[in-house]
């Protein structure tokens, strides 16, 4: 699909929307193919890490509304199915396939990022954002409410006090703001996001792939658990990444006080 390309390049998939002159936005056929793409990710063992941007001005303007008056059934029962299906058979998926991708998910947000586009930020595990950059969930004030899973992820990234500014008041924050709710790691010059994507994305590929994969997976599922808990997902998870050679090369580098060369098993 053109409207979404994929680009693999030593260790790393970048993926960038490419709909610039419709801001990005994300129609029904994207949202399948995205959710493709990270469920094929889970058996990808060459990628190492993810990278998600959009091109031109804007990361994306959210759903592709230009066709939703069709959904607009004179009849409540069936308008209300109709969009409740939506969600149950495009929204659900793609949100759950997202959250599953097993590598390091690295997010650039230039210009807007609303509705699902500000979901997918919700969902990665690092995000970048140019100077430009603006976040926004604007449901309520389109008579709607969240439906990507944004009131399960918005809460847990910025707090529920937060959370409720953004969603009930419909506020489009910037990027000095996003930084500091904890929305995005880092803030950028416009000119330098592009590299600075490419540098976090460098040094995550850079990293032996099966501890990458293991620590964010414990860093995920601790997010729901007892101390109790998570010392046992790591007892558990340190147990097999210690089978790995990356592990006895790292040691032995350490040791021989030189640079570690991983194989990635």
């Amino acid at each position: 699909m053109d409207r979404i390309r994929i680009t693999k390049n030593k260790g790393v998939c970048a993926i960038t929307f490419h709909r610039p002159d419709q801001l990005n936005a994300i129609d029904d056929d994207m949202t399948r193919e995205l959710t493709r793409i990270f469920e094929d990710l889970a058996t990808d063992t060459d990628t190492r890490v993810v990278t998600i941007a959009g091109a031109g001005k804007h990361f994306s303007a959210g759903g592709d509304l230009s066709n939703i008056s069709s959904w607009l059934s004179p009849d409540p029962d069936t308008r209300g199915e109709t969009f409740s299906n939506a969600v149950r058979t495009l929204s659900k998926p793609f949100a759950l396939a997202l959250q599953n991708v097993p590598q390091p998910v690295v997010v650039a947000v230039r210009g807007h990022a609303i509705g699902i586009a500000l979901q997918i930020v919700l969902l990665a595990d690092l995000v970048v954002a140019s100077e430009t950059a603006k976040f926004t969930l604007p449901q309520v004030s389109l008579a709607h409410v969240p439906d990507h899973g944004e009131t399960w992820s918005l809460a847990r990234k910025v707090g529920m006090s937060r959370a409720m500014q953004m969603t009930l008041m419909s506020e489009c924050i910037d990027a000095v703001t996003a930084e500091r709710f904890n929305l995005v790691n880092w803030v950028t010059p416009d000119n330098d996001l592009d590299e600075r994507l490419a540098s976090i994305a460098a040094s995550l590929a850079a990293c032996p792939p099966v501890a990458l994969r293991s620590t964010k997976s414990l860093m995920v599922a601790a997010a729901d658990q007892s101390l109790s808990q998570a010392l046992d997902g790591e007892i558990e998870m340190l147990g097999k990444v210690a089978r790995q050679d990356d592990f006895v090369e790292a040691i032995t580098a350490f040791t021989e006080k030189r640079k570690p060369v991983f194989k990635g098993h």
